[in-house]
């Protein structure tokens, strides 16, 4: 058996209790993801820069039917990470074992329309006393397998309503549900606006300069839903989205400016702040192509040729439904009609 831990700081603390161990080292929660696991390392390459987590990519790849055992903790990525190996299992015909490290922990439902905040998990105190292995049925496996070919797929509808079923019975799918949702723009009786998670991280900004690391430590001590989104995507995600925007159409809507001399982290090496004017469109969104793209699992969100929009049901639940009509002479949302099919 072949053991799987999500995270270096796991693998490291886990290495001494089991034998042999490969470390996923990826938050396959940012950036795109793909099935097939050449693309998917492909796609995961150009994203970060690197090939993470290539010796799990590997052992995916193999057929020689040896059975993988995934400790798991609980957080999102590690159920993504878990899902992704239940897909290869069942084509390489291999048994799924599961350490379950999320036994004892209590996972809260979501805020509203936006995730829980994550729990830390002290590993290297778990792995003196490891909860034991349990294979999984081929149930559970074929269900995880089918999570994962939903999260990549070009259409995140139906992983929305995927999630929405199965969080009545499992937490966890609501809190993954809502934060996929959040990454869309949403649909409002006023008409078109940025994503939730969009619209946390633009609240940040001012007409004065600011770093990111001010924009964090502002959003933490005012307790702002900012923080609990980016205990998902990691704090450079922070970084990385804010270049984005001020990259798009020639910066009219952000600018930014290498900090001098720079810091030692990305989270300070630059500085953000509103195009004059610019700060409205938080409000409104007048047409998709407006806000810059962005990829999540196999769909992207704000595409013109493929769009997908969140609405809030009357739980005040996320979903995500198509969005069907948009004036043919360009991608200006003139009503947007939308799949009328909750998840």
């Amino acid at each position: 058996m072949i053991y799987v831990a999500i995270g270096q700081l796991a693998g490291a603390a886990l290495e001494k209790a089991l034998s042999p161990i490969v470390v996923v080292d990826d938050n396959l929660l940012v950036g795109p993801s793909r099935i097939d696991i050449k693309r998917h390392r492909a796609v995961r390459a150009r994203y970060w820069g690197n090939a993470p987590s290539r010796a799990v990519d590997q052992l995916l790849a193999r057929g020689d039917g040896e059975a993988i055992c995934v400790v798991i903790p609980p957080t999102a990525n590690g159920l993504l990470s878990l899902c992704r190996v239940c897909s290869k299992a069942i084509e390489t015909g291999r048994d799924v074992h599961v350490i379950d490290l999320t036994a004892g922990t209590s996972v809260g439902a979501p805020n509203g329309i936006d995730p829980v905040r994550e729990a830390g998990l002290d590993v290297r105190r778990i792995a003196r006393r490891l909860p034991a292995a349990a294979r999984w049925s081929d149930l559970q496996v074929a269900m995880a397998a089918a999570l994962w070919r939903l999260w990549c797929r070009r259409s995140p509808v139906a992983l929305s309503r995927f999630c929405a079923t199965a969080s009545a019975v499992h937490t966890p799918f609501a809190n993954l549900g809502c934060y996929h949702a959040g990454f869309f723009p949403r649909v409002t009786d006023r008409g078109l606006s940025v994503s939730r998670i969009d619209e946390l991280i633009l609240r940040q900004l001012s007409r004065e300069w600011l770093t990111p690391a001010k924009m964090y430590a502002s959003a933490v001590a005012s307790s702002s839903p900012l923080a609990p989104w980016l205990s998902y995507t990691g704090d450079l995600y922070l970084v990385a989205r804010l270049l984005q925007w001020s990259e798009h159409r020639q910066g009219t809507i952000v600018e930014r400016r290498k900090e001098s001399p720079p810091g030692n982290s990305e989270m300070l090496a630059w500085s953000f702040r509103w195009r004059e004017g610019a700060e409205a469109m938080v409000d409104g969104l007048q047409e998709l192509g407006a806000a810059p793209p962005v990829t999540v699992g196999g769909a992207v969100a704000y595409d013109a040729k493929h769009p997908s929009v969140c609405s809030i049901d009357k739980t005040g639940r996320p979903y995500l439904t198509r969005a069907n009509a948009f004036r043919s002479s360009g991608d200006t949302l003139a009503r947007c009609q939308v799949d009328g099919r909750k998840a």
